[in-house]
């Protein structure tokens, strides 16, 4: 998880949201039905807490990428467009961001500012992952088989965590829904964390000036990047990962998530965050999957879903108010000090 977005300070959650995307899950095909295995991600938060800088980060490492932006984006430029060919005449078919994105990721930047319509016409290929045209005659199915990593800022500029998740965003439940990984990200005044920080960025900016070498640095000034992977390797095994490694679901612990789904669907009405619903499931076995794969490992394990359940909690709690985020974090703190102990 150190080597994603290494020239970026903290952002665990989101670091780990966008490794998991990068890495995807096992898509499943039968004879009537195909569910996805993209992951999809958004990332909502105060200014200057480097949205932007993550999804340029997954643009540059990701095999195929496609990056816009909600502000210059409309519902033919997401999806596809119908134009009559000066020369022949004919009416024919030009593919969207989501379209040329297919098997890879569509990054959608200041996504709070596209209008209700463009957001609704890519509610297909969020979920069903095509793209249905009936225009001039034509009448067909794109396929649009991507990973939707999201950015967008609150209503008031910045997010209140005193009020309702709904109050903070204006995204209606059916896209929100649509979103295995919601990381709601807060520039929190801290004395200790912003020393670090100031650090970080000056040691960052020392060692990417073009006269300065990481030796020249005093020793106790040099960054510590003995578990950073370079980012060449890092894209190979992305790649190897994602053509060669599928991971099978067979002995993982369906009790444990049958009754973590049913007591959190109970608990998430209370706040009044993202609701809960059957698509949190297979957003944790995705999120498994991805983990897995990761390792690459041949079986998803219990190790995997518990690290699928404690990025799906972290998602849903980060989305309710101050005083029911801490009753959650209580009450299923088991599943959120997984791998932090």
């Amino acid at each position: 998880m150190s080597s994603m977005a290494a020239s970026m300070y903290g952002q665990e959650g989101p670091r780990t949201a966008l490794a998991l995307t990068l890495f995807g899950g096992k898509p499943k095909q039968s004879d009537s039905h195909r569910t996805r295995g993209d992951i999809n991600v958004l990332l909502i938060g105060d200014p200057g807490t480097a949205k932007s800088q993550f999804l340029k980060y997954v643009e540059q490492t990701a095999s195929r990428a496609v990056y816009t932006t909600g502000q210059g984006a409309s519902a033919v430029g997401l999806t596809a467009a119908v134009r009559k060919d000066p020369i022949t005449r004919e009416w024919t078919l030009e593919g969207g961001a989501l379209v040329l994105a297919d098997r890879g990721i569509c990054m959608i930047d200041e996504f709070d500012k596209m209008n209700d319509k463009d957001r609704t016409s890519i509610h297909e290929a969020m979920e069903q992952q095509t793209i249905s045209i009936s225009k001039a005659g034509i009448v067909t199915t794109l396929r649009a088989r991507c990973s939707v990593v999201a950015a967008a800022n609150p209503i008031r500029g910045r997010y209140d965590s005193s009020v309702p998740f709904m109050s903070n965003v204006d995204l209606t439940e059916a896209i929100l829904s649509r979103f295995d990984i919601v990381c709601v990200v807060r520039d929190v005044v801290d004395w200790d964390n912003d020393a670090r920080l100031a650090k970080f960025v000056l040691e960052s900016h020392a060692k990417s000036h073009p006269n300065m070498r990481g030796q020249d640095l005093p020793a106790e000034e040099q960054p510590d990047t003995s578990e950073v992977l370079d980012q060449v390797l890092l894209r190979k095994y992305l790649m190897y990962a994602r053509k060669n490694v599928h991971p099978r679901i067979t002995n993982i612990d369906s009790d444990k998530l049958t009754r973590l789904y049913a007591e959190m669907r109970h608990e998430s009405t209370k706040g009044g965050g993202v609701p809960m619903t059957v698509r949190h499931i297979e957003s944790m076995i995705r999120m498994a999957e991805a983990h897995a794969k990761m390792h690459l490992r041949e079986y998803v394990t219990d190790d995997d879903l518990n690290m699928g359940i404690r990025v799906m909690l972290n998602s849903v709690i980060s989305t309710q108010k101050y005083s029911v985020a801490r009753e959650l974090k209580k009450k299923f703190g088991i599943y959120l000090t997984y791998k932090k102990d």
